[in-house]
């Protein structure tokens, strides 16, 4: 009987409508859930061909819509390891530590450390001792291995072609460390200073580079105005350093006139007048060589240079006093910086740059070139202005968090904030085309596209906000207005189902 055809359009239609119901089911359920794509159920006409015409309709079926290039909701958090995206992408992550084809895709940035078991390291502690540690990752809500970049040891450029589970406990990179090359120095130096080589008047700054060992060592350069206009001695100093020196050559000086005490050596004119800053650049504990005079010829150990830098006192009472007019030279193998010269307006004239060079009693060295571009001396105070270097001392580090552009920066122990690996972005043709798998990660299939992957402060098309996690994409008066619209046309179609039975039931019984 034809009649019975009928059934088939109402019944289908209450199974797709049901269908769309537990979908919006779903949808309402992890309205909350970070990174979670909805589902659109829309419908598609089922047509039967028949030889008879009263057939031709056949009802409708469901078709499933995932919504996965749709921005989700990006709520703001207090968690450092909470990291949102905003635009085209998603974060790599992988089941196993040892990155493998199995990678799968997540919006959900809601990260976390997590030890894994078996995976130690030795690290050396605070007192020297050899201590074994838990090696602690960042990983997704699943435990899933995020992926991203380390920096490149000597470009320190980051790679998309080479990703890696983050190492990012306290520990991870305490054996890493990186020597100071570079410095700056900005700061102001006083330009109504009386001229004094006394040793107790100098201007001192202090600053920290980090030697060829990792360790943080302190240096302290003296400054001096010397009696020639506007321009500046600089002499370094530190502990612990054998030598120690900046940017000059080695002391040389001929006097027209040298006067002698038992342990005093003088430079003077010819008129006999002291030569103002003869021994500019020499200090306490540095040799000094006399050669060509008529009874002092030797090496000797500097004890103080007078304030004027005319006189040196030596450490010994050896010399033969009195006074000589045959030409005399006075030179040290120690390092005399080069002399700082400034314009009239304050500004520096020259060098613009000094290498500091050093050497430790433990053997580590130093060679650290110093832009001192910035200096000036215009009258106030002797003012430090900022300093920084580019060395990096081994330490734990003692926080992490991310940037806009997917960054991951430490914080460690010395102070210092170091970039430490950068997150990638991987970018689909067809997102909507990913395979949803529960722990709402994503699999690459045919319909997405292979991947592409991308960092986001290139690409152009995203960014990343720190202290901030995506939710879902649901908007729940959306679904409230579409669960509505489902129970309406699925009681339609019962009630279409209740009077085709009736017609039947009719039917059945005109034959009794």
């Amino acid at each position: 009987m034809p009649g019975y055809n009928l059934f088939q359009t109402p019944t289908l239609g209450m199974r797709s409508q049901a269908h769309a119901l537990n979908t919006i089911g779903i949808n309402v359920a992890n309205v909350n859930t970070g990174g979670y794509k909805r589902t659109d159920t829309e419908f598609e006409t089922l047509i039967s061909k028949t030889l008879q015409n009263e057939s031709d309709l056949g009802g409708v079926v469901p078709k499933d819509y995932q919504r996965v290039d749709q921005q989700g909701f990006i709520n703001s958090s207090s968690r450092e390891l909470d990291l949102a995206i905003n635009g085209d992408g998603f974060f790599y992550v992988s089941p196993t530590l040892t990155v493998s084809e199995e990678v799968y895709f997540t919006r959900d940035g809601s990260f976390q450390m997590s030890v894994l078991d078996g995976q130690t390291s030795d690290v050396t502690a605070d007192d020297g001792s050899t201590i074994t540690v838990s090696n602690g990752y960042l990983v997704d809500k699943n435990g899933y291995y995020v992926l991203g970049s380390a920096p490149d040891a000597t470009t320190g450029l980051f790679s998309t072609t080479a990703l890696q589970a983050l190492r990012i406990d306290e520990w991870a990179f305490i054996d890493q460390d990186k020597e100071s090359t570079t410095a700056y120095i900005q700061l102001n130096l006083d330009a109504t200073k009386t001229a004094s080589f006394d040793a107790d008047q100098p201007d001192n700054f202090k600053f920290e580079i980090v030697d060829s060992g990792g360790a943080v060592r302190t240096v302290s350069l003296d400054f001096y105005k010397t009696f020639t206009e506007n321009t500046w001695q600089i002499i370094p100093t530190a502990d612990n350093a054998t030598t120690i020196s900046l940017t000059g050559s080695a002391f040389s000086n001929s006097a027209a006139r040298v006067t002698y005490t038992s342990n005093t050596i003088q430079a003077k004119t010819t008129g006999d007048v002291p030569v103002l800053g003869a021994f500019a650049g020499l200090k306490a504990g540095d040799p000094i060589t006399v050669a060509d005079s008529t009874n002092n010829d030797g090496s000797y150990v500097i004890n103080s240079v007078s304030a004027d830098g005319s006189q040196v006192t030596l450490t010994t009472s050896t010399l033969t006093s009195g006074s000589e007019t045959v030409a005399t030279t006075l030179s040290s193998s120690q390092n005399v910086s080069t002399q700082m010269a400034f314009g009239g307006d304050g500004s520096l004239s020259s060098p613009t740059s000094y290498t500091l060079s050093a050497t430790w009693s433990d053997g580590s060295t130093n060679a650290v070139t110093i832009d001192t571009s910035k200096l000036q001396q215009f009258a106030g105070a002797f003012l430090p202005l900022s300093y920084g270097h580019n060395g990096e001392a081994s330490a734990n580090m003692t926080g992490t968090q991310f940037d806009s552009s997917g960054h991951i920066v430490g914080t460690f122990q010395d102070g210092t904030q170091r970039t430490i690996y950068k997150l990638p972005l991987a970018q689909f043709q067809n997102p909507d085309g990913l395979e949803m798998m529960n722990g709402m990660v994503f699999r690459e299939t045919p319909e997405s596209g292979t991947v592409s992957t991308v960092f986001a402060d290139l690409s152009g098309r995203a960014s990343f906000t720190a202290f901030a996690r995506e939710l879902s994409n649901v908007d729940i008066a959306t679904e409230f207005t579409r669960m509505l619209m489902v129970q309406n046309a699925y009681n339609s179609s019962a009630t279409v189902f209740k009077t085709v039975d009736e017609m039947v039931t009719v039917a059945r019984d005109l034959k009794a």
